[in-house]
């Protein structure tokens, strides 16, 4: 008896979902900015590494990672978080998606409103005796071309500040 009611049951289920609405989904297509910022520094990959990963340094170098939270934390792991608050005002959580110590690091900045994706990777490679560093800063920009040319000028400008305050901070200078 149990498995004729059973066997009843998935079928009267099947033909409740056969005659449920389909679900609507709306697409579009969304335009990614990528910004691609390098500077040298002299230093080996390992003492760039050490530097930039630790939380008291990250108010120093990263503007977006400057909540007073961060400082008490470093970079060990996939999966660490840091709060974010970017240029716009836009705050949430940068989580680490990918990691191979001293040579790269990415980032998914994951926004409080969540009405955009952006994502930042950093590698660094050994020239000679020191270390230059790429950094690549991509997300989606819905905005007209217009607008969407004018921030990613700004994102040019802050990638450069940003590995500008890497340098001098992990040179000293």
């Amino acid at each position: 008896m149990a498995r004729r009611v059973s066997v009843l049951w998935i079928l009267s289920s099947a033909a409740v979902l056969a005659t449920a609405p389909a679900a609507f989904a709306e697409h579009s297509q969304v335009p990614v900015v990528r910004v691609h910022a390098q500077s040298q520094i002299a230093a080996p990959p390992a003492a760039v590494w050490a530097w930039m990963t630790q939380g008291r340094n990250f108010v120093t170098w990263c503007p977006q990672w400057k909540a007073p939270a961060n400082a008490k934390t470093s970079i060990t792991k996939v999966g660490d978080v840091l709060e974010y608050t970017d240029e716009w005002g836009n705050g949430g959580r940068s989580i680490v998606t990918y990691m191979v110590t001293g040579k790269e690091l990415r980032v998914a900045h994951e926004p409080n409103k969540g009405d955009y994706m952006c994502q930042a990777k950093f590698i660094l490679e050994t020239v000679g005796t020191g270390t230059r560093v790429h950094l690549w800063d991509q997300y989606t920009d819905e905005s007209s071309a217009t607008d969407r040319q004018a921030t990613a000028t700004k994102m040019d400008t802050e990638l450069a500040n940003t590995l500008a305050m890497l340098k001098k901070g992990v040179e000293g200078k």
